[in-house]
């Protein structure tokens, strides 16, 4: 076979990729834990993202719409005052241009500002933190008053939402991203349920998609860390979804969903697993 230039730097680059301590790694997590290499660079991934090291060391550049914001401790109990609570520095989206303009457009800016307001908070928690009504009239521009009508008006539709004020009296009520399972469960569209939640599509779409990622990640790992590791999302989010597959299962109508989350789930893991291999190398015919 005739190597051309471009061939041997291609393997030049790829012996020096194999030498970084991030392959190292991913191999000692290999042999240690007998995972395979793709769940070992899952691991390396995260554990760069919880040490801020790498691409996600601090003082990176933002992705456009999201901000830095400090935040309270998701440890610290209710009724305790702020300036002896514990904070936390964490990331958020402030606007998510193709979500928020088409909620706007369908439904108008109140329920944009909802979305919002769900977003930042479920973002917050997930990075264990708790945003306060104050953090998010500051961050949207508006009064307290009405982030606290954003909430009741929510609350009514039975989803709650995590900020600082609601831990302590959570009330009953599910997040948004488990309504919107729940409504596909029952056999709805993804526009149907926008239409419901005044979601963007987009948005519920996204939920849809990792909610079948966990379902099928967890029949293929059989362990709950391996999943969430897989589909990026908390132990925790992979828990409420589990437990929502479970109780599908007993109502015969979810059969009719079963095919179609196997198949959401297996096109993003193979699509994951493709993007982890090492590109192939086209051979020149000899």
């Amino acid at each position: 076979m005739i190597q051309t230039y471009a061939h041997q730097k291609q393997l030049h680059e790829a012996r020096l990729d194999i030498k970084t301590l991030e392959c190292l790694f991913a191999n000692l997590i290999t042999e240690g834990t007998n995972c395979s290499p793709f769940e070992s660079e899952i691991i390396v991934d995260k554990a760069k993202e919880v040490f801020a090291i790498g691409e996600h060391a601090e003082g990176n550049i933002l992705h456009p719409g999201q901000m830095i914001w400090t935040a309270v401790d998701y440890s610290e109990p209710a009724g305790k005052p702020l300036k002896h609570c514990k904070l936390r520095r964490i990331t958020i989206t402030h606007i998510n241009a193709k979500e928020d303009t088409q909620v706007r457009r369908l439904y108008g800016p109140s329920a944009k500002r909802q979305q919002q307001i769900l977003r930042m908070s479920t973002e917050a928690k997930d990075q264990q933190a708790l945003l306060t009504q104050e953090d998010l009239a500051e961050i949207l521009g508006t009064d307290v008053r009405t982030i606290r009508r954003d909430i009741q008006a929510l609350r009514k539709q039975g989803i709650c939402v995590p900020t600082r004020g609601q831990q302590k009296d959570i009330g009953p009520g599910v997040s948004h991203r488990v309504k919107a399972v729940l409504l596909f469960l029952q056999d709805k569209e993804p526009l149907e349920i926008a239409r419901s939640i005044k979601h963007s599509l987009t948005a519920v779409e996204r939920y849809i998609d990792t909610f079948c990622r966990v379902v099928y990640c967890q029949r293929k790992f059989r362990n709950n860390l391996k999943t969430a590791l897989v589909v990026g999302v908390s132990v925790a989010t992979v828990n409420t979804y589990l437990d929502l597959h479970c109780q599908a299962c007993e109502d015969r109508a979810y059969r009719q969903r079963i095919s179609e989350i196997e198949q959401r789930g297996r096109i993003y893991y193979k699509a994951v697993d493709f993007k982890k291999k090492p590109g192939r190398i086209e051979r020149r015919p000899k």
